[in-house]
């Protein structure tokens, strides 16, 4: 398969290139990157979810040939066009390799905090990555920021038929993306099965959204419980308030002040460090305040959860503040999005063993889901050994990929478990 992918090691910049969106740090996703994952990187107006093929303009990668779906990539290739504009408010990107081989991905970057804007001549390691492998790439930046699945979803999909029209029928279609976009991907080949032929589902949230807010919310509530106002809210919080890696770091300092409600949180969250606990409570505070000002309500709905797992547990039942949402804010997120499990065509999901914003166990429950419906034959878990959100690499991202072209292309089902070491 031409030549090996060169690893990236020790300190390298974290490059997340779509569009204006970029962001910089060392050591990858990792913990304890993994709060400045979901704070840092996030509230600097940058893809919370970007950086699983960030180094990629650092590796070497090889092109299909043009002889067929099943092909395997040989020689290098270079993206011959670059095709950037907007279609119904939302910025896209189309990247279309000198020597196509046929098959169109389509990919859905996670959740940012600012709308993703591609501009003609700027890098993009996700278009440039896949195209390098002869594969024509699109991506939508979605018309709003923040959650964005309903726009998304519509979006990509209007921007995949501009591809068609323009640039002609693929043979093959694969849709996959990070995080947020992970989700998307997997609503989206539960819902156009026809349109596609598989799904690469990466760190993505694959359990209902309402389930997922939920957690984040009975978070922030049992947080405020121990640590009465340190993190604003827990809901009605103003656009004006700083939710920030500014306010990540003041607390992380102010953690150990309450010894009885760090251990709970601790526990409550399953946090390794001290960082990844006050980032992602920060992130869940922002995006707490993303739906209440979408919705025009709350969506903390906490009133009837027994927490568990903590030393604190009775206390903090006994005294935390309750919460009900309203049906209207449940509705919406019922609706985008709650996995039916109904797969007929290979879903391929990869997640890290250790993941403090999607827990990695959101996969084993649509894995159950999918089983429930008779679907199994069609979905396949993996992970990788890293701690962090989304902190899989270039080798594996593209090891997966081909896993799933196998599968699809030779009946080759991937084996459950560990990604396995591929060169390519």
């Amino acid at each position: 398969m031409g030549g090996k992918l060169t690893g990236i090691d020790g300190e390298w910049r974290i490059r997340v290139e779509n569009g204006r969106n970029r962001g910089y740090g060392s050591g990858g996703c990792g913990s304890g990157a993994a709060a400045r994952a979901a704070a840092g990187w996030l509230f600097a107006g940058r893809l919370l979810a970007g950086c699983l093929l960030a180094g990629w303009s650092a590796v070497a990668l090889a092109a299909a040939p043009t002889v067929g779906p099943a092909a395997k990539p040989q020689t290098a290739t270079v993206a011959e066009r670059v095709e950037t504009g907007v279609l119904g408010g939302a910025s896209y990107r189309i990247d279309m390799p000198t020597h196509w081989n046929g098959t169109l991905i389509v990919y859905y970057h996670g959740y940012s905090e600012t709308p993703v804007v591609f501009e003609k001549g700027e890098d993009n390691t996700v278009g440039s990555g896949f195209a390098g492998r002869g594969f024509a790439v699109v991506q939508s930046g979605y018309s709003v920021a923040g959650f964005a699945v309903e726009q998304a979803m519509s979006e990509t999909e209007t921007l995949r038929r501009y591809f068609v029209a323009h640039y002609g029928q693929p043979r093959e279609t694969y849709v996959t993306g990070h995080s947020m976009g992970g989700e998307l991907t997997m609503a989206t080949i539960e819902s156009y099965p026809g349109r596609y032929n598989g799904a690469l589902a990466l760190c993505g949230l694959l359990e209902p959204t309402t389930w997922a807010i939920e957690h984040g919310g009975a978070m922030l509530a049992a947080f405020d419980y121990y640590y009465p106002g340190l993190i604003p809210g827990p809901e009605h919080v103003a656009a004006s308030v700083d939710l920030s890696s500014t306010l990540a770091k003041k607390v992380q300092t102010h953690l150990h002040d309450n010894p009885t409600g760090y251990a709970e949180m601790k526990a409550l969250g399953h946090f390794k460090t001290d960082e990844d606990m006050a980032g992602v409570l920060v992130f869940f505070a922002f995006i707490e305040r993303d739906f209440e000002q979408k919705l025009g309500a709350p969506l903390l709905n906490n009133a009837n959860l027994i927490y568990f797992g903590g030393p604190d547990d009775n206390a903090l039942n006994a005294g935390v503040r309750r919460y009900t949402a309203s049906n209207a804010a449940l509705g919406y997120l019922k609706t985008w999005y709650t996995p039916t499990g109904v797969l007929d065509r290979p879903m391929l999901a990869v997640h890290t063993t250790y993941d403090p914003v999607i827990p990695p166990d959101t996969v084993s429950l649509y894995a159950d889901q999918v089983q429930r419906m008779g679907s199994s034959r069609f979905f396949v878990q993996q992970f990788v050994e890293a701690d962090g959100h989304c902190n899989i690499s270039p080798e594996q991202t593209l090891t997966a990929m081909d896993e799933l072209l196998d599968w699809v292309h030779d009946g080759h089902r991937p084996t459950a478990g560990l990604v396995p070491e591929q060169a390519h």
